[in-house]
C-alpha cells in the first residue's frame, strides 16, 4: 500500500512540476506562434501594396509627357534663383520692370494643409495696367503652380510721369 501512495504522490508531484515548469514554456511559443501569424500577415500585406504600386509605376511611364509636366509645374528643389529667374523674364516679355524680390521663407507640409512645401515671396514690379494684366496671365498659365495671395497698387501722382507700382504676394509650391 505504501508503495501505490508513493506512485501516485510521485504522479501528483511530476505533473505538477510538468504544469509550473512546462506551462509558462508553452505560453511562451504560443505566443511566439501568434507573433509570427502577425507578421506573416504583415508581410503579405506589404507585399500586395508593393506590387500594386509596381503596377501603377507602369501605368504611369505611358505618360511620359504628362509626367514631364508635372515635373515642370512642381519642381523638386524649390530654387528661388530658378523662380526668380521665371519671374523675371515674364515680367520682361510683359513689359513690367521688375524692381524687388523679397522672400518670406518657405513652409513645410502638414497634416492639416497641404502635401507640398511652399514658398511665400514678394515682388515689386512696375509698369502699365495691361502689362500686369499679361504678367498675372503668364503667370496662371504657366506649368508652374504659383498662386498670386495678394495684389496691391500704388499710383503716383497725376504730375508725376512715373507708371504705377504693383507689389504681389506669391506662393510658390513645389515637391
Amino acid at each position: 500500500m505504501n508503495r501505490i501512495i508513493i506512485i501516485v504522490a510521485g504522479v501528483v508531484i511530476a505533473l505538477v512540476l510538468a504544469a509550473v515548469l512546462v506551462w509558462p514554456q508553452y505560453q511562451k511559443i504560443q505566443t511566439l506562434n501568434y507573433n509570427i501569424e502577425n507578421k506573416k500577415e504583415e508581410l503579405r500585406s506589404q507585399e500586395t501594396y508593393f506590387s500594386r504600386v509596381k503596377e501603377a509605376s507602369k501605368r504611369l511611364q505611358e505618360y511620359p509627357d504628362a509626367l514631364s509636366k508635372i515635373a515642370d509645374a512642381l519642381p523638386k528643389d524649390p530654387s528661388l534663383a530658378s523662380l526668380a529667374n521665371f519671374l523675371q523674364t515674364n515680367s520682361t516679355q510683359t513689359g513690367l520692370i521688375l524692381k524687388k524680390i523679397v522672400l518670406g521663407g518657405t513652409t513645410l507640409p502638414n497634416e492639416n494643409e497641404s502635401f507640398l512645401p511652399k514658398t511665400q515671396l514678394v515682388i515689386q514690379t512696375s509698369g502699365s495696367y495691361e502689362s500686369l494684366k499679361s504678367f498675372l496671365s503668364l503667370i496662371e498659365n504657366s506649368a508652374r503652380l504659383i498662386e498670386v495671395q495678394n495684389l496691391s497698387i500704388e499710383i503716383p501722382p497725376a504730375e508725376s510721369k512715373e507708371s504705377p507700382t504693383f507689389t504681389l504676394d506669391l506662393k510658390a509650391s513645389s515637391y
